[in-house]
């Protein structure tokens, strides 16, 4: 149980160095730098040479989850508008019997077609239902129900959807692998294991091999679908771009506000802005829960407020290098450090630059734990890790996401324009 608790931990993909949604905070992975790459945990002893071991578990468990769908023509239709669609889809889904206060939506580009995808989720923690919308190539596509999942992510670097499943009564996760292409959600791929075996595409593999497929496929900035957004008139008119281009204050204040209304008693909620593309506009990084498990999340602008990702566990901060023009994330735990950089692009896309991980914080609870040193998801020694921090990581940073406490207050003023300034530290 040991290895399927260690990898569980690992393939909750998130963002940054480690990741959160904006309702839950154990969706948290160390990217390229795997938990297991720092602390050996779930790695085995077999020799790639051996047979892979078997388990009849697995067998019972579908290696290949097709996902179909409905499409319509629209390529007759004068002026098709993605905006006009998804509202309509929404407003659908609101009237229906599966709406409850569960639903949620993303509205993201996953095929890089410039034309964004919508996602709807609904239903309990670990049991999700996901819908997905697409218009593309003149097509607008209603993809069937993905149910019983865990979670639905986009893998940047990759242009991957995945679907993760945790079987609780067979003790089995799976990990589906499909990429958008026109009007197919394509099954591209699969990850399972058992605690005694694992199958990569429906093959039994050993340790070894999952190992490195799982961290090349499932590597890079990892972002949680289908949860940025509540279905308030508000919040739905911001994320459809409804308010005029230089309203961009209106709508990130519903979205601020979005986050007021689902505030917990414990909760300590704070947001900053700067901007980190070029585009004249900040960007704006909401913080939260940092008491038990902290996030920062990041939206855009692009008409419209893009829900770019998350960071998490980093003390409801994240550092930018405004010189490198970079971002800096790090994950400080028990067992090990994680330090993550990131760039972000024109296509609203973070870019993993560097990573770093050890773990020295074992050493503190077991003096026999012998310490391992990981840089851009490669083992090396002590001096050369050093070495690596030293000349990549910048003190030298600001720190976004505590600046302005989220209060009803707060956003008023700051759709005057009136905010406190992110400053380095």
């Amino acid at each position: 149980m040991k290895k399927l608790t260690a990898l569980l931990c690992i393939t909750a993909l998130l963002c940054g160095c480690t990741g959160k949604s904006n309702v839950k905070s154990d969706n948290s992975t160390v990217q390229s730098t795997t938990v297991s790459d720092v602390t050996d945990e779930g790695s085995s002893s077999a020799a790639p040479t051996e047979p892979a071991p078997t388990d009849p578990v697995l067998d019972s468990d579908p290696s290949e989850i097709l996902v179909l769908g409905d499409s319509r023509d629209m390529t007759t239709v004068a002026n098709v508008d993605w905006a006009k669609i998804y509202r309509a889809a929404l407003e659908d889904f609101k009237k229906s019997d599966k709406y409850d206060d569960t639903a949620r939506f993303t509205i993201y580009d996953m095929n890089d077609d410039k034309v964004p995808e919508l996602i709807i989720s609904y239903g309990p923690y670990g049991n999700k239902t996901y819908l997905i919308r697409s218009l593309c190539e003149g097509y607008y596509t209603e993809f069937d129900p993905i149910t019983d999942c865990g979670m639905l992510n986009y893998i940047m670097d990759r242009s991957l959807i995945t679907t993760t499943r945790y079987h609780d009564d067979i003790q089995v996760m799976n990990i589906q692998l499909y990429r958008l292409k026109g009007k197919a959600l394509a099954n591209v791929g699969s990850f399972q294991r058992s605690n005694s075996a694992v199958k990569e595409d429906g093959n039994f593999v050993t340790e070894e091999k999952y190992t490195e497929d799982y961290n090349h496929f499932l590597s890079g900035f990892v972002k949680n679908m289908g949860e940025d957004h509540s279905f308030d008139d508000d919040v739905i008119k911001a994320a459809l771009g409804e308010y005029e281009y230089d309203e961009w204050k209106e709508a990130f204040a519903a979205v601020l506000n979005d986050y007021l209304k689902t505030k917990k008693a414990n909760d300590d909620n704070h947001f900053s802005l700067m901007d980190i593309n070029g585009d004249d506009i900040p960007e704006l990084f909401i913080s939260g829960a940092y008491h038990y498990a902290p996030y920062v999340n990041i939206f855009a602008w692009n008409g419209c407020p893009v829900p770019v990702g998350s960071f998490g566990n980093s003390d409801g901060t994240i550092g930018y290098d405004d010189k490198a023009n970079e971002l800096y994330s790090k994950e400080d735990n028990p067992n090990y450090t994680a330090e993550c950089i990131y760039t972000f692009n024109e296509n609203y896309k973070f870019s993993e630059v560097f990573t770093c991980a050890n773990s020295e914080n074992s050493k503190q609870q077991d003096a026999n734990f012998e310490v391992t040193y990981v840089v851009n998801g490669e083992k090396t020694d002590k001096s050369s890790y050093e070495k690596a921090v030293k000349e990549r990581l910048n003190d030298s940073l600001y720190v976004l996401g505590m600046d302005n406490d989220l209060t009803e207050e707060t956003i008023k003023e700051f759709k005057e324009g009136n905010y406190i300034q992110p400053k380095k530290k």
